[in-house]
């Protein structure tokens, strides 16, 4: 027995290490914000479409820092409607913004809408023409 209690200690400092590691600090790359948004919302719809496939709501810019979500045809679908505002708060939530900005997503408001938080920048807007739109800036 005198072994495990030597090794306790020892392995409590390595688990107290690994879940202290600096990088979750940090906010996630938008390539992986992408992947999992993505994923959810490829589950989302299949609960409703089969017409709709999760990556006509995303556009990730070529060099990684722009992530887009935007309502694709038909527009006026409610579900279409609805799952761009998921994406968007999906793509919010996991680039690290404060869970009740992404909830102020779905509120109506006239006018592109803006935030800040740690290493980004979020805009978003809802109109008739155009549906939902809304966009993460990784800032450098």
């Amino acid at each position: 027995m005198p072994r495990l209690r030597t090794a306790a200690p020892a392995l409590l400092l390595a688990a107290l290490l690994l879940g202290c590691d600096s990088a979750s600090d940090e906010p996630e790359g938008l390539a992986k914000v992408l992947d999992t948004c993505e994923a959810r919302t490829a589950d989302s719809l299949k609960a409703f479409t089969d017409k709709l496939k999760a990556d006509q709501f995303f556009d990730l810019s070529a060099d990684g820092d722009t992530l887009r979500v935007v309502t694709p045809a038909p527009m006026s679908n409610a579900v279409t409607r609805s799952e761009a505002l998921n994406a968007a708060q999906c793509v919010f939530r996991e680039a690290g913004a404060d869970p009740r900005l992404a909830e102020q997503l779905g509120v109506p408001a006239t006018g592109e809408q803006r935030a800040r938080w740690k290493g980004y920048a979020g805009t978003w807007e809802s109109d008739d023409q155009r549906g939902y739109r809304a966009r993460v800036v990784a800032e450098h």
